[in-house]
C-alpha cells in the first residue's frame, strides 16, 4: 500500500485521537493518549453510577465478563486464563510470589529491563533465589546466552517481548520451546509488544504473561491483564487474598476457603470496573483494525525513522531489521536525548529519552509527515 493510501485508510480511527489536533505525539512506548471510544466508556459508567449505582451491577458483570472474552481472543487464551491486575508489575508479582522456590533454585532475567521486570525477581533473593542475568549482545539478547545459563535447579526465565530502551524484539516462538525442552516456565513482559505486535500465547508456549494498558494498547493506566496457563494455575498461590478469591465468593455468611481453580483467584477483591471498561474499548478498537495492520503501519514508520536519523549521521541504537524490532526506535548523536526531549515538549511534541537515546514510538494512527516534522524540529534545536 502507498504512503497516500495509507494515509487515507487510518484517516478514520486517526479522528479517534483528537490528541493530533494539538500535540504531536510519539511516546507510545510511555504512556499512549485516548481514544474517544475508551473516553464514552468511562463515562458511560460514569453516568450509570451517578444515576442508578448498584442497580446497574447485573449489566456491569456481564461487561467485565465480555471485556475478559475480548482480551483472551486477544492473546489466543481463554477467559479462565484472564485476570485483570491493576499494572505489569503487580501481575510479574504474582508470579515472582506466588510460585513455591527453595532456596537453591535460580532464574533467569535479562539484566537490562525495566525495573518492572527486575525488582520482583530480586526481591526473591530474600529467600534464597539466584538471579542469574542475561548480557547483551550489541543491541541483541541471544538465545544461546539464555540456554548456556539454565541448569537442573532453573525455575523460570522473565523476559520482555520488546524491550523498553530499544526496541529490540525477543525471539519468543524460540524461547518457548527452549524453555518447554529445559522444564523452564516462560514469563513474558509483553506491555512494548501488546497492542502493536500479535501475540499468541499458545504457540510460543507462554505459561503467564502481563501487561498493563496504558502503553502499545491504548488504554487507561492502573489496568491491565495477566494471563496464567490453565496448566500452570494450580503452581500459583494467590499471594494477595480477599472475598473474590475463593470458590464461593458471594456466599458471605458461610466463609469457605477453596481457592478458584482458574486465574480468576488473583483477582481479590473489588474490581476497577471503570479501567476495565475502558481497556475493553480500546482492545474493541485495535480488533477492529487488525493487529498485524498495526504491526505493519508501524514497522514502516519505524523504516522511515531510521532512514531520517541514518541521513543525520545519528547512532541507531535499535535493530534495523524488521523482525528483531518493535515499535520503539532509539537513537543518539551529537546532542543531550535528556536535553532534547524537554525541548520537543516545549514545542508540542512527546518522545522520551531512553537507553542513551531519544526514543520514539508511533501508533497506526501518526502519519509519514508528522515524522518528518519530528526531524526539522530536531534539526533545529541541535
Amino acid at each position: 500500500m502507498s504512503e497516500k493510501k495509507n494515509a487515507e485508510y487510518y484517516e478514520a480511527y486517526r479522528k479517534e485521537f483528537p490528541v493530533v489536533d494539538r500535540y504531536l505525539y510519539l511516546d507510545h512506548a510511555g504512556v499512549a493518549p485516548l481514544s474517544l471510544r475508551v473516553k464514552s466508556a468511562v463515562e458511560t459508567f460514569l453516568a450509570e453510577s451517578v444515576e442508578g449505582g448498584a442497580f446497574h451491577y447485573p449489566k456491569w458483570a456481564q461487561q467485565v465478563a465480555d471485556t475478559r472474552k475480548a482480551c483472551a481472543r486477544f492473546i489466543n487464551a481463554e477467559p479462565e486464563e484472564i485476570a485483570f491486575v491493576k499494572s505489569t508489575s503487580h501481575g510479574l508479582s504474582l508470579v515472582a510470589e506466588g510460585l513455591s522456590w527453595k532456596a537453591g533454585d535460580n532464574m533467569l532475567v535479562y539484566g537490562k529491563e525495566f525495573p518492572s521486570n527486575l525488582y520482583p525477581w530480586m526481591n526473591l533473593e530474600r529467600k534464597g533465589v539466584e538471579i542469574r542475568t542475561i548480557p547483551t549482545r550489541g543491541k541483541e539478547i541471544l538465545l544461546e546466552d539464555i540456554e548456556q545459563r539454565i541448569d537442573s535447579r532453573t525455575r523460570l526465565l522473565a523476559i520482555s517481548a520488546v524491550q523498553f530502551s530499544n526496541g529490540f524484539r525477543v525471539d519468543l516462538k524460540n524461547a518457548g520451546e527452549l524453555c518447554r525442552s529445559k522444564g523452564v516456565l516462560l514469563c513474558v513482559d509483553a506491555i512494548q509488544s501488546l497492542g502493536v505486535i500479535p501475540m499468541d500465547v499458545r504457540y510460543i508456549s507462554i505459561d503467564f504473561l502481563a501487561a498493563d494498558g496504558h502503553k502499545w494498547l491504548l488504554g487507561p493506566e492502573g489496568v491491565g491483564i495477566f494471563f496464567c496457563k490453565r496448566e500452570r494455575v494450580e503452581l500459583l498461590h494467590p499471594p494477595l487474598i480477599g472475598w473474590k478469591s475463593v470458590q464461593r465468593e458471594f456466599d458471605f455468611d458461610h466463609p469457605d476457603f477453596q481457592l478458584k481453580t482458574d486465574a480468576l483467584r488473583f483477582e481479590e477483591g473489588s474490581m476497577n470496573l471503570m479501567g476495565i471498561f475502558g481497556l475493553g474499548a480500546a482492545i474493541d478498537l485495535l480488533t477492529v483494525i487488525g493487529v498485524e495492520n498495526i504491526e505493519k503501519r508501524v514497522l514502516e514508520l519505524g523504516d522511515l525513522i531510521i532512514g531520517e536519523a541514518e541521513k543525520r549521521g545519528f547512532d541507531l541504537l535499535t535493530p534495523k531489521m524488521r523482525e528483531f524490532r518493535g515499535g520503539n526506535i532509539t537513537f543518539s548523536g551529537g546532542f543531550d536525548p535528556v536535553k532534547l526531549k524537554e525541548l520537543l515538549r516545549g514545542n508540542g511534541i512527546m518522545v522520551n529519552a531512553r537507553g542513551g537515546g531519544l526514543r520514539v514510538s508511533p501508533h497506526f494512527y501518526n502519519t509519514a509527515e508528522e515524522l518528518r516534522k519530528l526531524f526539522v524540529e530536531i534539526d533545529g534545536l541541535i
